[in-house]
């Protein structure tokens, strides 16, 4: 238990985790309806592959997100129900991530987490309002598809053209980001 809080809750981490979650609210609210719309293409979701290396960013991500949601249309439905979606996006990478060692993989749990939630955060927020509508199967199907697109660019595309590289070439940045597991990965 002792190296749990000395790993997670050093000041050190802290810190790291504190960054984390400064730069993925900003990135996020500088976005503004890009990051907020059923396709979201959250250029800070990128951010979400850090876990992928050092699971204790999960605070960081999940405390970012929570804060960039209190800006989000959805209002309350996003700020619970997108906050613990990136959390449980992040607590899925993790097993996941040791199982598998592929980057390229782990980019999807965020992706499909967020596919699936979205669409039901928008509905709940679109409900006795003006603009209300039916989620309907294919209606869910439509959203859900344009969600994960719009994940899949932020993530898989975008994190990945960023981390492949970085993790490869520059022989400081696992050290930078403090990564501690796998750091054998696959392409």
């Amino acid at each position: 238990m002792k190296n749990f809080f000395k790993d997670f809750f050093s000041v050190k981490m802290i810190a790291l985790n504190a960054i984390i979650a400064a730069v993925y609210a900003v990135l996020t609210i500088a976005s503004g309806p890009l990051s907020y719309n059923y396709f979201q293409f959250r250029v800070s979701e990128f951010l979400n592959l850090l876990v992928f290396f050092n699971p204790s960013y999960t605070l960081g991500l999940t405390v970012g997100c929570l804060i960039a949601n209190l800006a989000s249309f959805a209002g309350i439905y996003d700020i619970v129900f997108g906050t613990l979606a990136t959390l449980v996006s992040c607590l899925l990478m993790i097993p996941f991530a040791k199982l598998t060692k592929n980057l390229f993989f782990a980019t999807f749990i965020p992706s499909l987490v967020n596919a699936f939630t979205v669409p039901f955060i928008i509905y709940l927020a679109s409900l006795g309002t003006g603009d209300e509508f039916a989620l309907t199967s294919s209606m869910y199907f439509i959203m859900f598809g344009w969600t994960f697109l719009g994940e899949f660019l932020a993530i898989s595309i975008l994190g990945y053209v960023i981390f492949m590289p970085l993790m490869k070439k520059v022989h400081s940045f696992p050290k930078l980001i403090n990564a501690r597991t796998n750091l054998d990965f696959k392409w």
